[in-house]
């Protein structure tokens, strides 16, 4: 009976659950914006922070989950997450203004980001070696088909229910989720005698929240003023004190050191300029066809919906051929394929029609697909057994926490954006069509960003293909 239940498919689903759990509400609050706006008498600057500290939260909780998954062991830190998210959910539900509602999405990040860290451990811990591509293949879809579908899910339930019933629907997935967890994940013993690095906890989140403040209110403080360049170097200097602290600490809240593998190292850097792509059109597409044309929240997730769902079956294809195929040409694929239609979102106008919109979200969400799972498998493929858990921690970490800035970003770009083509069409534009075309330019100029983004990943698919999977150290070593 044992046996049965810590098999493939039950710990596979265990771990789908919770990961679909965690990242639902990130793909349908992106549709309910406009709504959350109108009814929390709030602007984007404030409700971008509802998306933004999700992301934060769990770019901020990843560095601390290694060490907490050694104290606890990590299926239970898996099922405490999600009880917490859970209750969370369910508080969302009540949030009284913006600053409630933010509030009960960070709690809401903090343990997706402890799920998503103690689900891939869990994985290279308990699966078999021959299975791990295709598990992670499932658990990429995992994390990546809420947030796909969510705009679909989200624009129904927003158009008929209401944006706080987006939350409640957390509350049944996540006590099933549970449930399956207790039940069918292995448990296993973990290290007791380790110690928190406070020092290394405390300057990871004052890097992060800096930086975040910065690109988010440096519009209206002013890039170049000394409060944001104050918060932009109080946001550095945290980073920096942080890497240092790892370097030299007995106990690191990470093992940085990690990053001397390679593909390692490459791969979490391709992994987050994907994560950045596909954040961007998740932000901006739904903003764009609400704000510059008008269309209803269930239209948006009518359109994101055939991208999502190809994207699964790409998913799954690319984990069973990565045995018989390099994982880098899939990468280098995908890389391209994404670098491609973001160019095309850049050329929207306000007569592009859903179809074209739908057909390259599933051009986006094909090169998604393809690249994301091989990335993972080629990063987490050359590190130690007993280093997994830190890995994950620090792929997921830069993986949020770059999601989180680029949002910040967009955000900025886009608000800085249509301030200025407001200017430079008031004298031709009157009105609502005025506002609708700056936000339309504005747009397109954001999304240009985003294509120059994704450009850069085609040169590191390159690179994974060719580079062997060596530390660095030992790399130096042979050339002297």
């Amino acid at each position: 009976m044992n046996r049965e239940k810590n098999s493939f498919a039950f710990v596979i689903l265990a771990i789908f659950l919770g990961n679909f759990i965690a990242q639902l509400n990130s793909g349908t609050v992106n549709v309910a914006l406009p709504s959350i706006m109108h009814d929390l008498h709030s602007d984007i600057n404030s409700v971008q922070w509802i998306i933004t500290g999700f992301l934060l939260a769990i770019g901020t909780i990843a560095p601390v989950s290694g060490y907490l998954g050694n104290k606890a062991g990590n299926k239970r830190l898996y099922v405490s997450a999600l009880v917490g998210l859970t209750i969370f959910s369910a508080l969302c539900c009540i949030s009284w203004n913006i600053g409630s509602l933010i509030a009960f999405r960070i709690l809401q990040g903090m343990c997706s980001g402890l799920i998503q860290v103690s689900t891939m451990t869990i994985i290279y811990q308990s699966v078999q070696k021959e299975k791990q591509a295709m598990a992670v293949s499932l658990w990429t879809i995992s994390i990546m088909v809420a947030p796909a579908i969510g705009p679909t899910i989200g624009g129904l339930i927003t158009s008929y229910w209401g944006w706080k019933t987006l939350f409640l629907s957390n509350v049944p997935i996540g006590i099933i989720a549970v449930l399956c967890a207790v039940i069918f994940l292995p448990g296993r013993r973990e290290s007791k005698a380790i110690q928190l690095d406070k020092t290394g906890l405390i300057t990871v989140v004052i890097g992060n929240v800096s930086l975040l403040m910065y690109f988010t209110k440096g519009a209206s403080l002013g890039w170049l003023s000394l409060p944001a360049l104050g918060i932009l170097f109080l946001g550095i200097g945290g980073i920096a004190g942080f890497i240092w602290r790892e370097l030299s600490a007995k106990e690191p809240l990470l093992n940085i050191r990690v990053l001397k593998y390679p593909k390692y190292a490459l791969g979490t850097i391709c992994s987050c300029l994907i994560s950045i792509g596909l954040y961007s059109s998740v932000f901006l597409i739904p903003l764009f066809m609400e704000e510059a044309q008008g269309q209803t929240s269930f239209t948006v997730g009518l359109v994101m919906l055939p991208g999502a769902l190809m994207m699964i079956v790409v998913t799954m294809i690319t984990g069973r051929l990565q045995a018989k195929i390099d994982p880098a040409w899939f990468a280098l694929l995908g890389a391209v394929l994404l670098s491609a239609a973001t160019w095309e979102f850049s050329h929207l106008t306000k007569v592009s029609s859903a179809a074209f919109v739908t057909v390259w979200m599933i051009v986006r969400y094909i090169g998604v697909g393809l690249a994301m799972s091989p990335v993972t498998g080629i990063a987490m493929s050359v590190i130690p057994k007993e280093y997994v858990g830190h890995a994950s921690a620090i792929s997921n970490w830069l993986r949020q926490a770059v999601s989180a800035l680029s949002i910040a970003i967009f955000s900025s770009i886009l608000a800085v954006r249509t301030e200025a083509h407001l200017s430079k069409l008031s004298s031709s534009k009157i009105g609502e069509d005025l506002k609708q075309s700056a936000f339309l330019f504005a747009s397109n100029d954001t999304f240009l960003v985003a294509t120059i983004v994704l450009i850069m990943t085609i040169p590191l698919a390159l690179i994974l293909k060719k580079r062997k999977a060596k530390p660095l150290m030992e790399t130096m070593n042979q050339g002297s």
